[in-house]
C-alpha cells in the first residue's frame, strides 16, 4: 500500500497544537494537508456520490471507500419510558438523532450498536431493515446512565459499559436485560471492550485504573493486564481495545500516545506511535480496530483522522480531516470498530453521526 506523505506545513501547525489546550478542528485540517479546499455540501448530496469517495485519490489504487453514515433515530412512541415521564419529557422532546456517539460496534447479524454518552440507553441500528432503530437499556434493571463501550459475543449477547454506574450491562440479541457484571469493587471507569470468542473472555479497559480487566463467562475477574506506567505492557489512561481472530489485543494507550499489541494473556508484542507532530504520531488517541488482514486502525481526535498501520507497526495510510458534512470530515472522532467484513465504523462525536467505510484494497 503506497502513500505519499506531504509534510509542507505539518511541523509549524503541529507545534501550535501541541502547545495549545484547545484543539481546533480547522487547525487539524491544515495539519493533515488536505487537498480539498471546497466547502462540504449537504449530507444528502454526499450520499449520492458515496461510492465514488475513496482514499487515496486517483490515480493511486483505492484502499478505503466511504459507505454512508448513521444519524437519525426513529423511535416508536411506546419506547417512551416511565423515566421520561417523570423527567417531564414529551413526545417532541425525544431524541431524533445521535447526540454524542462515543463508541460503535457491529455484529454478524447486521446490527450496529452505538454507545452515545448523551443518550440514556444503547442506540441500535438494523442495517438489514432500513436502518430501523431501537434504544436498549432506557429503564429498568438494565438502565444505562452513561454508556461508553459496547461489544458482542458469538451468541448474540451484547455487553455495554456504563461508566457512571461502574458496571457492564448484558442484553440478549433481542435487547432484553440478562445480567450485570462488575460494580465499584471491580471497576472505576469501564470504557472500551472486546470479546475473545475462543476463550469466552471479556476484556474491559478501565481507564482510571490504567488496566484491562478480563472477565470469564460468569462475570468473575479471571486476571488483570497492566498497571500505570510507560514501559511496555503498562498503560496511561487507556481508552479502547480491539481483538483479532487469533485473540491478539490492540489497546489505545492514550496518554502514552501509542497503540500496544498484546497476546491474549497480556504478553507485550509491540507498539506503534508516539506523541509528536508528524503523520503517524498521536496526540489524542481514541479508537482502535483491526481488520481481517491484520491492518491496525487508530483514531486520533486531535488530528481528526484514522491512521492505518501494518502488523509491523508501519504507517500505510491516513484518512480524514476536520470538518462536517462530507465523507471523511470529522469533529472529535472517538471510538471505532472494524467488523469481519472489513467495514469500518467511526463515532464522529461532534458531527453526531457514525461514518461507515470499508477496506477494499489487497493485503500488502
Amino acid at each position: 500500500m503506497n502513500l505519499q506523505l506531504t509534510r509542507t506545513s505539518v511541523e509549524s501547525v503541529a507545534r501550535i497544537l501541541l502547545k495549545s489546550t484547545v484543539l481546533i478542528g480547522a487547525a487539524s485540517a491544515i495539519l493533515l494537508v488536505s487537498g480539498c479546499a471546497t466547502a462540504p455540501g449537504p449530507v444528502e448530496e454526499v450520499r449520492k456520490v458515496e461510492h465514488q469517495t475513496v482514499w487515496p485519490l486517483p490515480p493511486e489504487i483505492p484502499r478505503i471507500r466511504y459507505l454512508g453514515d448513521l444519524v437519525e433515530i426513529d423511535i416508536p412512541d411506546e419506547k417512551i419510558t416511565l423515566r421520561d415521564v417523570l423527567l417531564g419529557k414529551q413526545e417532541t422532546d425525544m431524541v431524533s438523532s445521535l447526540a454524542k456517539p462515543y463508541t460503535v460496534h457491529s455484529d454478524s447479524r447486521g446490527k450496529v450498536y452505538v454507545a452515545d454518552t448523551g443518550i440514556t440507553g444503547l442506540v441500535v441500528f438494523d442495517l438489514n431493515n432500513n436502518n430501523k432503530t431501537e434504544i436498549w437499556g432506557a429503564g429498568g434493571a438494565g438502565i444505562l446512565s452513561k454508556p461508553v463501550g459496547v461489544t458482542s459475543d458469538d451468541e448474540g449477547n451484547v455487553y455495554v459499559s456504563d461508566s457512571m454506574n461502574q458496571r457492564i450491562v448484558i442484553f440478549n440479541s433481542e435487547g432484553n436485560f440478562i445480567d450485570a457484571y462488575g460494580g465499584k469493587d471491580v471497576f472505576e471507569l469501564p470504557a472500551g471492550m472486546a470479546y475473545n470468542e475462543k476463550t469466552q473472555r471479556l476484556y474491559v479497559v478501565d481507564t482510571k485504573k490504567h488496566q484491562i480487566v478480563v472477565l470469564d463467562k460468569e462475570g468473575n475477574v479471571d486476571f488483570i493486564i497492566g498497571a500505570n506506567g510507560v514501559n511496555p505492557g503498562y498503560f496511561n489512561f487507556p481508552t479502547n481495545i480491539a481483538i483479532d481472530a487469533n485473540g491478539r489485543l490492540y489497546v489505545a494507550d492514550s496518554m502514552n500516545f501509542r497503540v500496544q499489541v498484546l497476546e491474549p494473556d497480556g504478553t507485550y508484542v509491540l507498539h506503534m506511535g508516539q506523541v509528536g507532530q508528524r503523520i503517524g504520531d498521536f496526540f489524542r488517541l481514541k479508537g482502535v480496530g483491526v481488520d481481517t488482514y491484520n491492518h491496525i486502525y487508530a483514531v486520533d481526535a486531535s488530528y481528526q483522522n484514522f491512521q492505518i498501520f501494518n502488523e509491523e507497526g508501519q504507517l500505510l495510510l491516513y484518512v480524514g480531516t476536520g470538518g462536517s458534512g462530507a465523507p471523511g470530515k470529522f469533529a472529535l472522532p472517538a471510538g471505532m470498530h472494524v467488523d469481519k467484513n472489513n467495514r469500518i465504523f467511526i463515532a464522529d462525536q461532534y458531527n453526531q453521526r457514525i461514518q461507515m467505510f470499508e477496506f477494499i484494497g489487497d493485503a500488502e
